[in-house]
């Protein structure tokens, strides 16, 4: 019986949700999925690996990629450009689904994309958590923070353009969720090639 396995898994939520933390924990506990490293113009930090955390390019080799039509999502930040490229991305699905983080204005992006994906969005379970766990960071003012939330209050009301929702309380039973959400993804009918011919309809 042929099956289309492998997929991207989009993970998505405003700063502070926890997809980062998700992520570690989907890819410490599934040797089977592999991480979508970005390509980025900016410099490597010196706790930084090329090809491990991202793929360091040069400006021009960016340019080139995206002209041509590599990336499935791309934005520059701060000066610098990062982008998912589609042949990567499709390298890696002829052997492992592939996991990634990204803000929604990426997901959208892909979501115009012919690449074969799930999208789930993860939000904490109140506004009085989400407050918590961003000063919790130590890491922001509170000016920050609000522009922090301000962008998040606005990235929420698109939440209709995605799949699946997983509210991230635990960070065990959210981790479960998304493989709950990944197995049924695996099992839909539209993933079975020529079905009906292999039972003879």
């Amino acid at each position: 019986m042929s099956k289309k396995k492998n997929f991207l898994i989009i993970l998505i939520s405003p700063s502070g949700g926890g997809k980062t933390a998700i992520l570690k924990k989907i890819l410490a506990e599934n040797s089977e999925i592999k991480y979508s490293v970005s390509y980025t113009t900016r410099k490597s930090r010196i706790n930084e690996n090329d090809g491990v955390d991202y793929n360091f390019i040069s400006e021009k080799k960016f340019l080139e990629m995206k002209n041509s039509g590599d990336f499935l999502e791309s934005a520059k930040v701060h000066g610098f450009w990062y982008g998912t490229s589609k042949s990567y991305i499709n390298k890696v699905l002829n052997k492992n689904h592939i996991i990634m983080d990204i803000d929604v204005q990426g997901a959208k992006q892909i979501n115009n994309s012919d690449v074969d994906y799930v999208t789930i969005f993860i939000l904490p379970p109140s506004r009085k958590v989400w407050l918590k766990r961003l000063n919790g960071r130590g890491t922001d003012s509170d000016e920050v923070i609000q522009v922090r939330m301000k962008t998040a209050e606005k990235e929420i009301q698109e939440i209709k353009d995605f799949q699946y929702l997983v509210i991230n309380d635990d960070l065990e039973k959210a981790v479960n969720d998304i493989k709950i959400i990944i197995k049924a993804e695996e099992n839909k009918i539209e993933r079975y090639i020529n079905i009906q011919n292999y039972y003879g309809g």
